[in-house]
């Protein structure tokens, strides 16, 4: 009985030393909360729609969502067959105006010969012609002096005045078999010419073939990159647009966390810097590195749950945890655990 009092005493020291302990410790748990406040952060990923480029309709669909798709795949085929008849149609353009080319090129190069040969004729006839008249010429001024002086008859005369009247009328000939001559030289420069309009037509042609080809190759639809296939937009048979999607896919290699950081928390924060994040489930424990911190900050008002309390006005700010992690889906929930300094 004696001893009750000291056993009641140590035990009642020992619990307010306990309290104490356990109070200091809650406080020092608060404290460091305070300066490590829990960031929660969506997982987010690369995906894209894929569209067709042209308009038609869909003869096959050869994947459904979840399917795992490499580059450069087929995804869906797109009615060609009008397409081929259009191919079909530029080409027998092409060849019929190659064939045109051809004929024009022989045209023009027979045309060329004949004219060019023709003027050489008459230019060397013109030479003749001006050497005739030249000698006439002299020969009726001689014999016209010779008449007047009586020296000759006057038949005679005449008969040196009527050549140099026969070498003029052949002169004034073979300037109009010149003038002629290039005349038909110019008429082969206009073929020419007409050559090459229809060899401009056949580079049209070409050139619209070339535009059909590619709008055949697009009715192949194909995978941009390695992905996986969330979702159909459309299904086998059915028109579709140009740029109307028909299925979504996403790049499990390339995803982030979007973290909301208010702005008195922002200086924890720098490009480059290695982060720990930690799954809602408490078991899934990834490494990111910090790719993009936002310049523009997003506004939002904390309402007071009290009469006394105050509204407050929030700014945080998008910080971009690059992560390429194939264990992240879309819209799960991280928070950082470690903020690697």
């Amino acid at each position: 009985m004696f001893m009750a009092k000291p056993i009641s005493n140590f035990v009642r020291s020992l619990t307010y030393a306990l309290l104490v302990i356990l109070a200091v410790t809650l406080l020092a748990g608060c404290g460091n909360n305070a300066a490590t406040p829990e960031v929660w952060g969506r997982a987010d990923a690369k995906e894209v729609d894929i569209n067709s480029k042209i308009p038609g309709r869909v003869v096959s669909l050869l994947v459904k969502e979840g399917d795992r798709v490499t580059r450069g795949q087929i995804i869906a085929h797109i009615d060609n067959r009008d397409i081929v008849a259009q191919i079909n149609q530029a080409r027998a353009n092409i060849k019929a105006l190659d064939a045109q080319t051809a004929q024009a090129a022989t045209v023009t190069v027979l045309q060329d010969r004949t004219a060019k040969a023709a003027l050489h004729t008459a230019q060397a006839q013109l030479e003749k012609a001006n050497s005739d008249l030249n000698l006439a010429k002299s020969d009726y001024k001689r014999f016209s002096e010779l008449v007047a002086s009586g020296a000759v008859s006057r038949q005679l005369f005449d008969t040196y005045k009527t050549r140099y009247e026969v070498a003029q009328a052949a002169y004034t000939q073979a300037q109009a078999t010149v003038a002629a001559a290039q005349a038909g030289l110019l008429q082969t420069n206009v073929d020419t010419a007409n050559e090459e309009a229809v060899s401009s037509k056949v580079a049209q042609a070409q050139a619209t073939l070339q535009q059909v080809e590619v709008s055949l190759d697009e009715t192949e639809i194909r995978a941009p990159f390695d992905g996986i296939i969330t979702a159909k937009y459309v299904e086998e048979g059915a028109m579709v647009s140009q740029g109307m999607p028909l299925v979504a896919i996403q790049d499990p290699s390339d995803n982030w966390v979007n973290l909301k950081v208010k702005e008195t928390e922002l200086s924890r924060y720098s490009l480059h810097q290695p982060l720990k994040l930690q799954g809602r489930d408490g078991n899934l424990i990834l490494n990111g590195t910090v790719v993009d911190i936002s310049k523009k900050p997003e506004f939002a008002t904390y309402r007071a749950t009290s009469d006394r309390g105050d509204d407050q006005d929030i700014i945080s700010f998008n910080v971009k945890i690059q992560v390429n992690s194939e264990k992240i889906r879309p819209g799960m929930r991280f928070k950082v655990i470690d903020w690697g300094k």
